[in-house]
């Protein structure tokens, strides 16, 4: 019989399914199933508009809270005083920076003299607390009224005579002192007693050798010393005004924060009287908000008690400019050591700033009014653009978003530095090169790193990790190295190494399904016209995987942009934006991140004040940028696939 004349017959797979007759809830199995998956994309999606709801609802009024502050801030008063008050705190770093050179000068001809000093008198003190009991109970004996009798303080005076020569013999006299310097101490430290009071007498030979020593050196220093006292006296009188006029504001404040306050509350109870049913319930309401009646503060004629000051503000002003250009004038071109003669070039240097600045701000004074009007403009600009995160201030709350969002790019930008080579390394040798051998062991050791802990790996970033970095950075021959030797052990480059640890699982599961999915007639068309194994990975799988490997990476930003508990650790939680200035050393210095101001302050602040809405909008903005990556790592992979016919 002919094929074609034979009845046809579907596929035996298509029999089979037609054949089932099973229902689940009166529904095919197939459809169940579908629906099973569409549910739970569903609750994906539903719980993702939830989330941004809630963070919208928590941060959504910041910006008209933040604005109602700034306002009382212009208002009160405490914006004019910043007028001055910003610009002078930077005669407190210059001071502290004549001061250091000031001290390092004076250390070229004292610095022996008063080791010597310091180190006889720790000494006496170490010697002291050894024998301190027996000392304690001498001195006791001593004070009594009547004191005891003569045998019995004579056994308490041998008591302690033997344990201050027990101390004295074993206390470790360093190389400072010769030999006989040493059997000096020692003998003078054992016959310390509560009964003698005076200076034993080689610690006052030693104190008045430091006293000689220090008197040469300054008479050496004398314009360095008389400039750098100069110009730290240069601002005590403007800084008297200044106090004044402070306190006066921050008094105007604190009434006007106690009226907003109490106005608050009382708008609230007269919403919830006008809601409630009950009649008592509504009288007893009316009358709570009755009582939270308070009088306004008259914020304008607060404000001219400051501004009549101005006139006497601006005269102590060109005072202190006057005094520091004749400091400035004064200092010399030299001092004791070169990294003195480095911070007196630097002083010298930002001096005509500084002043430049101070007398900016006189006339600023002049245009200053308090009832110019804060725009929500220069509040968006304050937050996204400010520098400073202040919070919990006796002056004001500044919420600047900069140093925050500065910290976790530069973090991130680390951490992705150090895990992108490793992980699509180690990606490609695994999936390329490695024996299945090699990748029963690779494989399971990479992703076992996802199990560790996030807090665990902080605690080893303290303990471990930023200790080996810091040591590691004094070592001689390496300090070419920008930022070395590092200051803190806690530090950006300490975080960022943890956080790319943490990332490489992600990175390299990612980046070895990319090449996994490269199609295989890729590879037989390469092996067809004779590449080399290298040549096919390296210019037809790892080209044709690079979206898979570019989306991993990117997906991996937003893992180490994610993350609180290392960098809440180990990052050094400083609130400034780096100092650039110094280079790839910038990565040594401590900072703090979007995530770890969330996890530090966000148990610490009342609910619905300014700053819990601030974290929250810091949250929004994080999780915006968590939204930005992903898209990002979508966007790419789209970019690059493959043209499908």
């Amino acid at each position: 019989m002919d094929s074609s004349e034979s009845p046809s017959r579907p596929p035996l797979r298509t029999l089979l399914v037609r054949n089932r007759k099973r229902t689940v809830l009166g529904m095919d199995p197939q459809q169940v199933i579908k629906y099973f998956f569409g549910l739970n994309a569903s609750t994906a999606v539903i719980v993702l508009v939830l989330i941004m709801l809630f963070l919208l609802r928590e941060g959504i009024d910041f910006l008209p809270t933040y604005r109602t502050e700034l306002v009382t801030y212009r208002r009160a008063g405490l914006e004019f005083c910043d007028i001055i008050d910003k610009p002078l705190k930077e005669h407190q770093s210059l001071s502290s920076s004549l001061r250091q050179s000031v001290s390092g000068s004076l250390d070229t001809l004292g610095k022996t003299a008063r080791d010597r000093r310091d180190t006889a008198f720790l000494l006496r003190n170490q010697a002291e607390e050894k024998a301190t009991q027996q000392r304690e109970t001498l001195e006791q004996a001593l004070e009594q009224t009547p004191p005891p009798a003569a045998d019995k303080l004579d056994i308490l005076r041998r008591e302690q005579q033997k344990a201050a020569a027990d101390a004295a013999a074993s206390l470790v006299y360093p190389d400072l002192f010769t030999a006989a310097e040493k059997q000096q101490l020692q003998t003078e430290f054992a016959a310390l007693t509560p009964e003698v009071t005076d200076l034993p007498p080689f610690l006052q030979t030693l104190a008045a050798a430091f006293t000689a020593k220090d008197r040469e050196a300054r008479t050496k220093f004398e314009g360095l010393v008389t400039a750098q006292e100069e110009f730290e006296e240069a601002p005590e009188g403007l800084q008297e005004v200044l106090d004044e006029l402070k306190e006066h504001a921050k008094e105007t404040k604190k009434a006007a924060d106690a009226f907003h306050a109490l106005e608050t509350n009382r708008q609230r109870l007269l919403k919830a009287a006008a809601k409630a049913k009950d009649a008592d319930k509504k009288a007893k309401l009316t009358k709570e908000a009755e009582a939270s009646v308070a009088e306004p503060v008259n914020l304008e004629e607060r404000t001219k008690e400051l501004t009549a000051r101005a006139g006497e503000l601006r005269e102590q002003l060109e005072n202190y400019v006057k005094d520091a250009e004749k400091a400035s004038a004064s200092l010399p071109q030299e001092a004791g050591t070169p990294a003195a003669t480095a911070m007196l070039a630097d002083v010298r240097a930002k001096l005509p700033v500084h002043v430049k600045e101070m007398r900016d701000a006189a006339l600023q004074l002049d245009q200053w009014r308090s009832d110019k009007p804060v725009s929500m403009i220069s509040v968006i600009g304050a937050f996204f653009f400010g520098s400073k995160w202040i919070t919990n201030s006796s002056w004001q709350d500044f919420f600047g978003f900069v140093p925050l969002l500065t910290g976790s790019l530069v973090i991130a930008l680390i951490a992705i530095l150090i895990a992108t080579p490793i992980s699509v390394i180690a990606a490609i040798y695994t999936n390329q090169f490695a024996s299945e051998r090699e990748k029963e062991i690779i494989k399971p050791i990479i992703e076992f790193i996802q199990a560790i802990p996030s807090v665990v790996l902080g605690f080893i970033g303290i303990s471990l990790v930023g200790n080996l970095i810091k040591d590691f950075s004094e070592v001689s021959w390496l300090q070419w190295v920008p930022g070395f030797p590092i200051q803190e052990r806690l530090n950006m480059f300490n975080a960022g190494c943890l956080l790319a640890f943490m990332a490489v699982p992600t990175m390299f599961s990612l980046s070895e399904d990319a090449l996994n999915n490269v199609p295989r007639a890729y590879i037989d068309a390469s092996d067809a016209l004779g590449a080399t194994k290298l040549q096919t990975v390296f210019r037809v799988i790892v080209p044709a995987g690079i979206s898979g490997i570019l989306s991993a990476i990117l997906l991996g930003l937003g893992r180490v942009i994610g993350e609180t508990m290392v960098v809440l650790l180990v990052a050094g939680n400083r609130i400034a934006i780096p100092d650039f200035s110094a280079g790839p050393g910038v990565i040594f210095q401590p900072a703090h991140t979007l995530t770890g101001i969330i996890a530090q302050e966000l148990g610490e602040v009342s609910r619905g004040s300014s700053h819990w809405q601030a974290l929250f909008m810091v949250g929004i903005v994080l999780f915006a940028i968590s939204l930005l990556v992903n898209w990002c790592a979508r966007a790419v992979a789209r970019r690059f696939e493959p043209h499908k016919a």
